[in-house]
């Protein structure tokens, strides 16, 4: 009973600390997940109230994608667009009960970008940048089975709601045709925020499959029903595109699966192996589709390890990423439709991210 108490514990933290991780030019804005769990270590935890999560994530994107093919000129010749994310999540949750609880998350960013084409002036590439706050998301949840009376499986439930705290209108300094230094809005993939109120649909569930061996799947998808937030695109002007000049308020969408295995008992120590895709749909699920987005997804393998000592976890997974798709846009269709040549816009993934996490229940 202690392993499967451990191997449950294992899983809340493999399962509710995850946030989406941006994937380069397709613009996953964090949605951090913490929701606390009722067994961790062999411990109880119905006595506990809290869960404090420090997460921080790392991912640098380069390989250019059009559809699922790769365009491995853009490195050959010096003109990928290069970004540097990284990402701080501070989350709390509450139980208010066993069976329900809610989250607040607080994510930050640190955005670099590095391109050739949005500076137009001598000198070749430049960078341009973003930090802060990011849009933040408050989420309630619920265990669907009492999980006094069902340790061995359970289904979670969650409805959050996103606020448009990020800066969605961020700016930096540009060089033009003619080296002068002018200050313009950075690109949708490093804006802090979106610009839009948004609602999420959580699942997360979980089987027990034999002492070690535990299943796990993980749904999300945050809705944004609001169509454009109004700022203005470099794309468009470089495109030319006329459905592209601002910038759209797109849905997002994840998904993850794996296995989890108690390694080291004794020590608290597991491994999981995951599938995951995450990305921007072409069409939201409510509302208009407007503006400019880069819409498209990632399918990646994710190795992990936890370590629980006491009341801790810490945690640190890899996201290797095996497929890439960027998706055409509505604008992309539009423009197409009139212009009777076939448009269809790139963007640069990742080749993995580093996500790393520490976690205390109190």
């Amino acid at each position: 009973m202690a392993v499967l108490s451990l191997g449950i514990g294992v899983l809340h933290f493999i399962v509710h600390p995850t946030r989406l991780d941006a994937q380069g030019c397709v613009a996953v804005r964090g949605s951090g997940m913490c929701s606390l769990g009722h067994t961790h270590g062999g411990t109880n935890l119905l006595n506990m109230k809290w869960q404090g999560l420090v997460a921080y994530r790392y991912f640098q994107s380069d390989r250019h994608f059009r559809g699922t093919h790769e365009e491995p000129h853009r490195k050959q010749g010096g003109t990928e667009v290069i970004n540097d994310s990284h990402f701080i999540d501070l989350s709390i949750a509450y139980a208010i009960t066993p069976r329900y609880s809610v989250a607040l998350v607080l994510p930050f960013v640190y955005h670099d970008r590095s391109s050739l084409y949005e500076h137009r002036g001598s000198g070749g590439r430049h960078n341009t940048g973003a930090s802060g706050l990011s849009d933040m998301r408050l989420t309630a949840y619920a265990w669907l089975l009492d999980p006094l009376e069902h340790s061995k499986g359970n289904v979670q439930v969650g409805i959050g709601l996103k606020a448009p705290t990020g800066d969605y209108s961020a700016t930096d300094t540009f060089i033009t045709a003619n080296n002068v230094p002018v200050l313009g809005y950075v690109d949708q993939s490093i804006q802090p925020g979106d610009g839009g109120w948004g609602f999420s649909l959580e699942m997360n569930a979980y089987r027990v499959l034999h002492e070690r061996w535990i299943a796990f799947l993980q749904g999300f998808y945050l809705f944004n029903p609001q169509n454009i937030n109004g700022t203005p695109t470099r794309t468009g002007g470089t495109r030319g595109n006329p459905y592209e000049q601002v910038m759209s308020i797109p849905d997002q969408y994840f998904g993850r699966g794996g296995i989890n295995y108690i390694l080291v008992p004794k020590w608290n120590v597991a491994i999981n192996l995951a599938g995951r895709i995450e990305g921007v749909p072409v069409r939201d699920a409510i509302g208009r589709d407007d503006g400019f987005r880069r819409p498209g997804y990632a399918i990646s393998v994710e190795p992990g390890i936890n370590w629980m000592p006491g009341q801790w976890n810490v945690a640190l997974s890899v996201p290797v990423r095996v497929h890439a798709n960027r998706q055409r846009s509505v604008a992309d269709e539009r423009w197409t439709q009139d212009s009777g040549t076939f448009r269809h816009g790139d963007a640069a993934f990742a080749d993995y991210l580093i996500s790393f996490s520490v976690a205390r229940n109190f």
